[in-house]
């Protein structure tokens, strides 16, 4: 399986370069893919890794049976800007929002919240701020920080509800989140439902319900180029989560992508938006697999035994012209 995930890649690469490119300009661009990083059980406790996108050069970032305790941390979601990453441990007893370099130095802790717990967090796609949740008891509210100035701004009001798991749209005037009314809330509109994605503006303004979504799981993913969104949802079928993609304007419904036969998570496309990367259980544990963004062609890159899952693209990376 691992051969086959190299040689896909490598035509991918290969048909991207003109035959005049030299050896280098393509060693080059091997050398710029965008590392995807991601959490395993594949040393004993629960950490931050990072790979190649055809699963090579698998690195430890994270110290050993700090970030967070094996199934209690499912929804944090460490995401990659460029040379940082920014994740959410609960080393001091909550979950709090960190930021570290691509190579695991220079740790940062950015919240302290002391009677809260603060996760999935996502990196703005120009660095500049970090979305991420806030979870109150019951009341979870979608907040924003500068990592540069630690300063943070609540940015929904949700009825005193689940705001959960935001991210940025690729021109960062948008973020996408999960709203679910706790019993108790304030009515909502009877053409939206529970566990619905929203859009709302980074300063507050312009919140939205994004039509034919509910009962949707985290985390979402934009596509490059910010017409579609994808998510989890239960597969009409069969029951299994299955990774869902549907356009941005409602223009058609949403549609199945991976295999309903066996339950996906952490779906997340690539920055050029050809793959979607996603975790599934076809093979009984979790494994990080990557598809074409159409569905087909699906194949694991992490051929491990252990759990592995929660991948994410590095963000702001180019690559170089052939």
């Amino acid at each position: 399986m691992q051969h086959k995930s190299t040689l896909f890649l490598l035509s991918f690469a290969v048909a991207a370069l003109t035959s005049a490119c030299s050896r280098q300009t393509y060693q080059t661009f091997l050398n710029q893919q965008p590392l995807i990083v991601f959490v395993s059980a594949r040393d004993g406790d629960y950490s931050i890794y990072s790979m190649k996108e055809d699963g090579a050069a698998v690195t430890r970032l994270s110290d050993p049976s700090s970030d967070c305790v094996l199934h209690q941390c499912f929804d944090t979601y460490p995401t990659a800007c460029k040379n940082s990453i920014a994740f959410a441990s609960n080393r001091t007893g909550r979950f709090q929002i960190y930021t570290m370099s691509i190579d695991g130095s220079n740790l940062t802790q950015l919240t302290d919240t002391q009677n809260a717990d603060s996760d999935a967090p996502d990196y703005s796609h120009d660095c500049s701020t970090i979305s991420y949740t806030l979870a109150v008891s019951t009341q979870r509210e979608l907040e924003i920080i500068n990592p540069k100035t630690g300063m943070s701004s609540q940015i929904t009001n949700d009825d005193g509800s689940g705001a959960c798991c935001g991210k940025y749209s690729p021109n960062d005037k948008t973020i996408a989140y999960i709203h679910d009314p706790f019993p108790g809330a304030n009515p909502i509109p009877s053409s939206e439902a529970p566990m619905s994605i929203y859009t709302i503006a980074p300063d507050g303004s312009n919140r939205q319900w994004l039509c034919n979504t509910a009962n949707v799981v985290p985390p979402l993913s934009w596509s490059p180029d910010g017409k579609t969104i994808i998510f989890l949802a239960a597969s009409p079928s069969t029951g299994h989560l299955q990774v869902f993609s549907m356009p941005v304007d409602c223009s058609a419904p949403p549609k199945g992508l991976s295999n309903p036969q066996f339950d996906a998570f952490d779906p997340a496309y690539s920055p050029g938006g050809n793959y979607i990367a996603y975790v599934s259980t076809q093979y009984g544990n979790e494994r990080i697999f990557l598809m074409n963004a159409n569905g087909s062609n699906s194949f694991d890159i992490t051929n491990d035994v252990h759990l592995n899952d929660q991948p994410t693209w590095q963000k702001g990376l180019l690559l170089p012209a052939p």
